[in-house]
């Protein structure tokens, strides 16, 4: 009986806070802005600024089609390092409610390097960074994404720190920590685990499960040209 009323005290308790936190939202449409505070928008929004430069952590959600046009997309190559590289399984368990902004639906714009999690398909001039992306994500020169699920296409090449599903890119190739899929690039790259097949010219694979078609093909066990295979450990 005592855990029973602990249940229903948590449960009362977390009700009472989603209801105070949906007081505090706003609900904007069928057009609204991204340079909002606190709002739901269904329909179209539209930013000209990447949230994180000004400095607003508080969240925007758009249901339908967001649009954003940044001036300086272009330099987002000129970064000193990919953003994949500080994070690590510790700052994973902290992905849950933290980004900046909540896409579900069609996500367009010039590039994107904030903090953003998308349910649906991304299309980016440039570089697309985002934290989680679940659905087609097809950018012009890179895609950086922290957990990727689906289909993701660069003409440059792929950086995806967890990744299921397939990856198609071309100069800079595929790389991940670990993934279980599909990879078609020039080079691909698995650094941790997964499962799955790899063509390029080039195949590397650490705990890999699954097969490697390419001129040359290295995993944990041994390096071959043209095929390579590990399904054991």
């Amino acid at each position: 009986m005592k855990y029973i009323l602990i249940v229903l005290i948590f449960l009362i308790g977390k009700q009472a806070q989603a209801q105070n936190e949906l007081k505090n939202r706003k609900f904007r449409a069928p057009l609204w802005t991204t340079h909002d505070t606190d709002v739901d928008i269904v329909g179209a929004s539209f930013g000209f600024v990447p949230r994180d430069l000004t400095k607003d952590k508080s969240l925007v959600r758009t249901y339908g089609l967001r649009v954003e046009a940044f001036p300086l997309s272009f330099f987002y190559f000129m970064a000193p390092k990919s953003p994949l590289s500080t994070y690590n399984e510790e700052y994973y368990s902290t992905l849950k409610g933290n980004a900046s902004e909540h896409i579900n639906g069609l996500n367009i714009a010039t590039g994107s390097f904030e903090e953003i999690d998308v349910n649906g398909i991304s299309t980016t001039l440039f570089l697309h960074y985002s934290r989680k992306h679940n659905g087609i994500a097809v950018a012009g020169v890179t895609n950086t994404i922290e957990r990727g699920n689906g289909l993701m296409i660069a003409y440059g090449g792929n950086d995806v720190y967890h990744g299921n599903g397939m990856m198609l890119g071309t100069l800079f190739g595929n790389a991940t920590n670990t993934f279980n899929g599909l990879q078609i690039s020039a080079a691909n790259f698995i650094s941790e685990k997964g499962t799955g097949l790899q063509i390029g010219l080039f195949n590397s694979a650490t705990n890999f499960r699954g097969l490697q078609l390419g001129l040359w093909n290295k995993n944990s066990k041994r390096s071959l040209p043209f095929i390579n295979w590990q399904f054991k450990g």
